[in-house]
C-alpha cells in the first residue's frame, strides 16, 4: 500500500548526503539481473514490486534538495517497471540503464525492466545508489524473485533502516582488532594509493558490457584453494584483475573494494546503504606469486575492515561532511580511484537452493564517471561465479583473462 506523498521519512545521513552531493553531476545507479525459468507479466511484476515497496521503505522515497538537510520523502508513485523488447541481451539492458539517471525526485528511487525470453526471462532491477548499495540491492531482487514465485519473502527488520553513521556509532571495536593477518600488506601510506581520479562530465555514453560465469567446478575449486592459501574468494579475485593489469604493462595496480558493514560491523540486513570503501595495490615485477598476492589483498582488508577502522573513518565523515557537490566530488575522486573496483556480493546460496525459478544472478553493474574505471560485479549463486564489468575504455578480454588467470592459479602446486 502506497503512503500518502510527501512526508518526511528521515534526514539523509552523511555518507547518504555525499552520494546524493556528488549525483547532482554524476549519477551513479547499479543494475542486477535475476534470470528465471518462467514468463513474468507486466501486471504480476507491478504488484510484486508494490509488495517489496512496502517491505523495504527506502524502496518508497524521494530526495528533497530543497531543505536546509536534504531528506528522505514518500513518494506517491509505483516502482515503474518497464518491458524490453523480447529476446534483448540483458547486457543491452543494464548498458542502457546507466545513460538514464535517476532522479531525486518524485521517487521512486529504483526501477524494474521485464526481458521476455523465448522461454522464461530476466528481471533487471536498477537502483539509485542514495538508498543502497549492492548488497541491499540484492536482498531486495532475492524478495522480488520470492514474491514473484510465491513465497514469502525473508523477514524484514522493520522501520526505516536508520543512517549507517548511527548505527557505527553503537559498534564497539579496538585497534587490536585489526592486527590479525597484516603481513605482507602493502602499506595504505604510499603515495601512489591516494592519487585521486579524473571525473568524466556525464554524457549518457553507453558503457561497454562484459560478462562471464565460472562453471561449478572451477568455482568449487577456486573457494577450496583460496581457503587453503590462507586467502579468499575475493582477495584471489583482486589478485586475478591486478595480474592481468600487470602482464598488459601497469606498473602500479589500485583495486577497489567496497566493504559491506552489514558482515564488517553486525549492521541490520536493510536496503540501504550500509558500506565503506578499503584500497589495495600491487607493484608489477613482485616476485611473490599470485597466492602471496592475494594473502596481501586480503591482509590489507581485514586491517581496513576492522571495527575500530570503520568507526573512525564514519565519525570522521559525520563530524566533516560535504558541503555541496564540489566537495564531495573530491571527496569521491580521492577516495574511490582505482584501477578496478570489484564489488562481490558474495554467495546467495551456499547452504541451500535459491528462491524457486532463479537460475542466475548477474551484477552488480554500474558506472561512477571516473575516467579509466573499470567496475566489476561478482555474485555466486547455483556454485557458479558470475562476473559482470561495465567501462568506458575496454582493456580486450579483460574478464576472460581474469578467468584464466585463476584458473592457472588453482591449477599450480599448492605453497609450502
Amino acid at each position: 500500500m502506497i503512503t500518502e506523498q510527501g512526508r518526511i521519512v528521515r534526514p539523509l545521513g552523511a555518507f547518504e548526503r555525499t552520494i546524493d552531493f556528488y549525483m547532482h553531476r554524476n549519477p551513479v545507479q547499479f543494475s542486477l539481473v535475476a534470470e528465471l525459468d518462467g514468463r513474468v507479466s507486466p501486471a504480476s511484476a507491478a504488484a510484486a514490486l508494490a509488495v517489496l515497496r512496502d517491505r523495504h521503505p527506502l524502496l518508497g522515497v524521494a530526495v528533497d534538495r530543497t531543505a536546509p538537510r536534504a531528506v528522505f520523502r514518500t513518494a506517491g508513485d509505483a516502482i515503474p517497471v518497464e518491458v524490453a523488447a523480447a529476446g534483448t541481451p540483458w547486457r543491452s539492458v543494464v548498458a542502457a540503464e546507466q545513460t538514464r539517471p535517476i532522479p531525486p525526485a518524485p521517487g521512486p528511487l529504483a526501477r524494474a525492466v521485464l526481458v521476455p525470453r523465448e522461454t522464461g526471462c530476466a528481471v533487471v532491477l536498477t537502483f539509485a545508489h542514495q538508498i543502497a548499495d549492492g548488497v541491499g540491492g540484492l536482498r531486495a531482487l532475492l524478495d522480488l524473485v520470492a514474491i514473484l514465485g510465491g513465497a514469502p519473502p525473508a523477514p524484514a527488520a522493520g522501520g526505516v533502516p536508520e543512517t549507517q553513521e548511527d548505527l557505527l556509532a553503537r559498534v564497539g571495536g579496538t585497534a587490536d582488532a585489526a592486527g590479525a593477518a597484516t603481513d605482507g600488506a602493502f602499506p595504505e601510506n604510499d603515495a601512489r594509493m591516494n592519487a585521486a581520479g579524473e571525473l568524466v562530465p556525464f554524457a549518457g555514453r553507453v558503457p561497454h558490457v562484459d560478462a562471464l560465469a565460472l562453471d561449478r567446478g572451477p568455482t568449487a575449486r577456486l573457494v577450496e584453494r583460496a581457503r587453503a592459501e590462507g586467502a579468499s574468494v575475493h582477495a584471489a579475485l583482486c589478485a586475478a584483475a591486478a595480474t592481468v593489469f600487470h602482464r598488459r604493462g601497469r606498473e602500479f595496480v589500485r583495486v577497489l573494494s567496497p566493504v559491506d558493514l552489514r558482515r564488517a560491523a553486525g549492521l541490520p540486513d536493510d536496503v540501504a546503504v550500509r558500506f565503506t570503501g578499503a584500497r589495495t595495490a600491487s607493484v608489477a615485477g613482485d616476485a611473490r606469486g599470485f597466492w602471496a598476492l592475494a594473502r596481501a589483498a586480503r591482509a590489507s582488508l581485514v586491517r581496513q575492515r576492522a571495527p575500530h577502522a570503520l568507526v573512525a573513518g564514519s565519525a570522521a565523515l559525520a563530524e566533516r561532511p560535504p558541503a555541496g557537490p564540489g566537495d564531495a566530488e573530491a571527496m569521491m575522486a580521492a577516495a574511490t580511484a582505482a584501477d578496478v573496483q570489484i564489488t562481490n556480493l558474495g554467495a546467495v546460496d551456499p547452504d541451500g537452493p535459491g528462491p524457486d525459478g532463479l537460475t542466475a544472478l548477474w551484477g552488480p553493474a554500474q558506472i561512477t564517471q571516473l575516467s579509466g574505471e573499470h567496475v566489476l560485479g561478482v555474485v555466486t549463486s547455483g556454485g557458479r561465479l558470475r562476473m559482470t564489468e561495465l567501462t568506458h575504455d575496454p582493456v580486450a578480454a579483460f574478464v576472460p583473462d581474469m578467468a584464466a588467470v585463476l584458473a592457472e592459479a588453482c591449477a599450480a602446486g599448492t605453497a609450502p
